[in-house]
């Protein structure tokens, strides 16, 4: 990545969130917030603190979009296996265990449990969680410094206008959070930058930690002259 276009890039976006007008993005960190104050591993009722951990009240710009419902997808799984979803979600959050493999086995879970429910559901053919996004999510929000939201095609646009010389593949996505955790660093040099940005959250009664969910914002706001 070239410095100085990153710097470059790193102005524009301050001059786009002190524009209260057309900034837009503070529901990430609504979202965010909703589910570290909702989020229990152990809720006796799993179902109903999924769905107020993503709680379409607060956003579901993250989860619901044209051709995109992970969420209603796995609202069905807990219907259909409440027990065998906690027990995924223990193994997907479990930081002892490598990230690419513990990714992949939520997916490979995801598709079991989608070819059984289709025998009786002949519909049900996507539980979207197979693109990385949604998966991100639930480890950009339960460890928020560590890992970041996947957007691909956004993603590789801004590292193509950063000029990198190498750009993780859809599948590496060990590479990407890494990525993510650097373009932070980067950000995190200006504290101009996250002065206005934690003032911004503080006035909103956002989520107002330290968060990659900003290098996400950062990167997804790519195109702003």
């Amino acid at each position: 990545m070239v410095l100085d276009i990153i710097n470059s890039k790193r102005e524009e976006y301050k001059k786009h969130i002190l524009n209260t007008s057309k900034y837009d993005s503070l529901y990430k960190w609504n979202a965010l917030k909703q589910f570290q104050e909702n989020w229990d591993i152990n809720a006796e009722d799993f179902k109903k603190m999924y769905e107020t951990s993503f709680s379409d009240e607060v956003s579901d710009a993250l989860w619901e979009s044209e051709d995109f419902y992970p969420k209603r997808a796995m609202l069905e799984f807990l219907e259909y296996d409440q027990e065998r979803i906690r027990r995924m979600f223990k193994d997907l959050l479990n930081e002892e265990r490598d990230i690419e493999t513990r990714i992949e086995f939520f997916i490979f879970d995801c598709n079991t449990i989608r070819n059984e429910m289709v025998k009786t559901n002949p519909n049900f053919l996507n539980h979207y969680h197979g693109g990385y996004t949604m998966v991100s999510i639930y480890l950009a929000f339960k460890y928020p410094n560590k890992y970041g939201i996947y957007q691909y095609e956004e993603f590789k646009s801004f590292m193509e206008s950063v000029k990198s010389k190498t750009i993780p593949s859809k599948k590496e996505i060990a590479r990407f959070f890494k990525v993510m955790r650097t373009i932070n660093v980067l950000l995190s040099k200006d504290e101009e930058l996250i002065a206005i940005h934690k003032k911004l959250r503080e006035d909103t009664n956002t989520y107002t930690d330290e968060s990659l969910v900003l290098a996400q914002d950062f990167y997804s706001n790519n195109n702003l002259s």
